[in-house]
């Protein structure tokens, strides 16, 4: 069950289909960019799922994902543990970032509840400012 919900929740956002991602994320989903919320425009906290399509929106005008291929994967019933390799470019500069993150999900009731994200905060931070 639990690799259905990230396979629907990956496709959701990679085909920017918002009815599909609200079928998939909890009406309290909460994403947690974990990084200087002074420094990436779109770090900390997003709760309810209108938050977190402006979240998603704040990334995707900002970055262009160029390629992210999941390295590592831990899933249980309620958790899942996902280690990206990713290839990403900032839009305003051109800077390109290559680097691993770790994404956790926690599932309630057979959708996405908690999304977090651990990433090379620096590696984004040094591209964001350039």
């Amino acid at each position: 069950m639990s690799d259905d919900i990230l396979a629907r929740w990956y496709a959701a956002l990679k085909a920017g289909d918002m009815a599909a991602f609200r079928e998939v994320a909890a009406p309290d989903v909460m994403v947690r960019w974990n990084g200087p919320a002074d420094l990436i425009p779109w770090a900390g906290e997003h709760h309810g799922v209108e938050a977190v399509l402006a979240f998603f929106g704040k990334v995707g005008a900002a970055l262009e994902v160029l390629s992210v291929k999941p390295v590592e994967r831990l899933v249980t019933d309620d958790k899942a543990l996902i280690v990206l390799e990713g290839h990403w470019r900032v839009r305003a500069s051109g800077q390109e970032l290559r680097l691993r993150a770790a994404n956790l999900f926690t599932f309630k009731n057979s959708k996405v509840a908690v999304y977090e994200v651990f990433p090379d905060s620096a590696a984004f931070v040094r591209a964001l400012t350039v």
